[in-house]
């Protein structure tokens, strides 16, 4: 069992994790000023990293190959279009940005809102599932509800701030506002909950966030255990 110093001390995995997301956003802000082309394969990664994830998931899957084939189209899609139509994205990367930008925020907002509808469970709530043996408490239940209307509204809002700044504002506004000031943002509101959830919750329904990376790493570990022993 970790002592208490390491309960408490953030994981390696995620410091990386954050590092790497600090200097990615840097890299976007100053390429889009000084070098298109780094600009333009900045905006393109997510996209081919998913797409290459995507893609080898399905290589290495048990499913006919016509299935397989399916799940690497993305990827050769992608490459394809990124070599036919590189000067073109080169001309127009703000709208790469924005399709980026746009595209992963209104995903989250659906992520969180869907599970606010009648008879769903909101996705704190069943985030701290993973963490709490117990959740019956009404306090836990309310507050993880009410965290995820924060969240939903934080992404809706940071939807409609970057249509609006992409429209309206310079392009170094808007690439400043993406790549530099809407992570920043998201770092404050996560920092503010659990400062937050220090004051509203009692201390038998509280887990830092080295315990909750840990928890969430232990899911989704477990869950993946049947997939790999599986013929």
């Amino acid at each position: 069992m970790p002592d208490r110093e390491s309960r408490h001390r953030l994981p390696a995995p995620l410091i990386a994790t954050l590092v790497g997301v600090g200097v990615y956003a840097v890299a976007v802000f100053w390429s889009s000023r000084h070098l298109p082309p780094m600009a333009l394969a900045l905006a393109a990664l997510p996209f081919v990293w998913f797409a290459a994830v995507y893609a080898k998931n399905g290589l290495t899957s048990q499913a006919p190959a016509a299935v397989r084939f399916l799940k690497c189209l993305p990827l050769l899609t992608l490459t394809l279009t990124l070599f036919l139509a590189w000067q073109p994205l080169l001309n127009n990367v703000h709208l790469l940005y924005l399709a980026q930008h746009v595209g992963v925020h209104a995903a989250l907002f659906w992520l969180f809102a869907r599970t606010l509808l009648p008879g769903r469970t909101p996705l704190c709530t069943e985030l701290a599932a993973w963490v709490h043996e117990d959740m019956t408490s009404p306090r836990l239940l309310g507050y993880t509800r009410q965290v995820t209307q924060a969240w939903t509204l934080f992404f809706g809002l940071t939807v409609v701030l970057s249509v609006l700044l992409f429209r309206y504002a310079t392009p170094e506004t808007w690439t400043a506002f993406s790549a530099v000031v809407g992570p920043l943002m998201t770092g404050v509101v996560f920092l503010v909950e659990n400062l937050l959830r220090n004051h509203v919750l009692p201390p038998q329904d509280r887990v830092g966030l080295a315990g909750t990376w840990r928890a969430v790493r232990a899911r989704i570990e477990d869950q993946a255990q049947p997939q790999q022993r599986a013929p």
